[in-house]
């Protein structure tokens, strides 16, 4: 049975008293119930995420269409399922708010098993469709963070680079003023994805700077097309697999795709600035602030096994006793690194206690 706190929330919206009355005297047993006798003071009660709307059409000032339009236009606010309590009966008026995104309609005077049935059924419909989003999106990180996990132990140079690229497109980012970057550090952190079906040998050349052949360049060039073949069997994900395809194409040729939307232009153009930017950069460390005694970001310092912290990069292998390698020089920190270390740590199998690490 439901608590007054865990009871649904009802929000009423009519410029009728009366009307209010009798919604709210028909509800109140079974939900939390919230009035606003106006279109702004109903939008502002909005913003603390009702489960349903209950909306009159016809009010003074800002109309129940205008309401529903302003909701849907707020991302917070546009998944509040929205009903019509309407007099108006005519096609035309249901057409119009369904086109605004409303989900159902009821006509006054009120049938009250009808209203009822209706807020019930709508409820318990948002409901299902929440807890479904919500394990769509656990799921999603899930598979971003096992992703990344495979792509740390697996090719550590390459998740070097793309904890690099991303950073500097979270930056980019922030100053242009785009705070929903999450497809993009997405992108960022997978963009070298692709690189898991080449050589490692190979991947630490290109990464490193060292000679290649035109040949070895070819092949490396092809990992984007690697990587979106992954990422595109997650549905959630193609159009992170659109800008991680895209990532070696110039600002110019990106913008000049008419097959891609505008949120996978901004994206990819992001990437490949924040590339080209991870390329000037890569090999230049941070000189140390002058008297300061604490470590800076690119320093190298020694530390012991247990001191070691996500977003440190290793400057020498880890290796077992018995010459296992476990992780390789230049691998970055993360938790899927630290599981690996202890594993072996707990049973005093790795062959040093302290190593070189840069802070990124």
């Amino acid at each position: 049975m439901h608590t007054d706190k865990t009871k649904p929330t009802i929000l009423i919206v009519d410029d009728m008293p009366e009307n209010i009355d009798v919604l709210e005297g028909l509800l109140s047993p079974h939900y939390r119930v919230k009035v606003a006798t106006s279109g702004k003071r109903a939008l502002k009660i909005a913003e603390s995420m009702p489960d349903l709307i209950l909306l009159d059409v016809m009010m003074p000032g800002m109309d129940g269409y205008e309401v529903c339009r302003h909701l849907k236009q707020k991302r917070k606010l546009r998944r509040i399922p929205v009903i019509f309590v309407t007099a108006k009966s005519e096609v035309d008026d249901e057409t119009r708010g369904f086109e605004l995104g409303a989900v159902d309609y009821i006509s006054k005077p009120v049938s009250p098993p009808l209203v009822l049935a209706r807020v019930k059924n709508i409820i318990a419909l948002f409901a299902t469709k929440r807890r479904l989003r919500e394990i769509m999106d656990k799921t999603l990180t899930g598979c971003v963070e096992l992703l990344t996990d495979v792509l740390s132990l697996t090719a550590p140079a390459a998740f070097g680079r793309s904890s690099s690229i991303r950073r500097h497109i979270k930056a980019a980012a922030k100053q242009m003023g785009h705070s929903n970057t999450w497809r993009f550090e997405v992108a960022a952190m997978l963009s070298q994805l692709g690189c898991i079906a080449l050589p490692d040998e190979l991947v630490d050349n290109i990464h490193n700077g060292s000679a290649s052949s035109d040949e070895e360049k070819k092949i490396f060039a092809s990992h984007p097309e690697v990587g979106k073949r992954l990422l595109e069997k997650i549905p959630n994900l193609r159009d992170v697999a659109e800008i991680v395809a895209l990532q070696h194409q110039t600002v110019d040729t990106i913008e000049a795709n008419l097959q891609i939307s505008a949120g996978v232009k901004l994206g990819a153009s992001l990437l490949h600035l924040a590339m080209q930017q991870d390329d000037k950069t890569r090999h230049t460390s941070v000189m140390q602030k002058a008297g300061s005694t604490e470590p800076q970001v690119g320093e190298q310092i020694e530390l012991s096994l247990s001191d070691l912290q996500l977003g440190m990069r290793l400057e020498s292998e880890v290796s077992t006793r018995k010459g296992w390698k476990l992780v390789p020089k230049g691998t970055e920190i993360t938790k899927a690194v630290l599981e690996r270390l202890s594993v072996f740590d707990d049973h005093f199998m790795i062959a040093k206690q302290t190593y070189m690490v840069t802070l990124l």
